[in-house]
């Protein structure tokens, strides 16, 4: 994350408006401590979305994930479950 203190933001804040759109927040600080966070209006709106249920999250993560990557498709996953071999299993008496 990139930092910038108060005075550099007041002095440049258009430039560093422009850089929200390569960095995903800028971290504003007075006297060298933390105070404030700068990010662009995108990523406020994922943070201040109202949360879903644990498996709608879920859900759209997957769908996300499928479109970025072939991954295994069903046929695939099938044909390992049926090679894959059990496991032997005693018990202790």
């Amino acid at each position: 994350m990139k930092v910038s203190t108060i005075a550099e933001a007041k002095n440049n804040l258009s430039h560093l408006i422009h850089q929200l759109d390569a960095e995903d927040m800028i971290q504003l600080t007075r006297h060298g401590k933390p105070v404030a966070v700068m990010m662009s209006e995108d990523h406020y709106k994922k943070l201040s979305s109202p949360t879903k249920n644990l498996n709608t999250t879920i859900l759209n993560w997957r769908y996300q994930q499928d479109k970025l990557s072939d991954g295994f498709n069903e046929d695939t996953l099938q044909s390992m479950r049926s090679e894959a071999k059990g496991r032997d299993f005693l018990w202790d008496e």
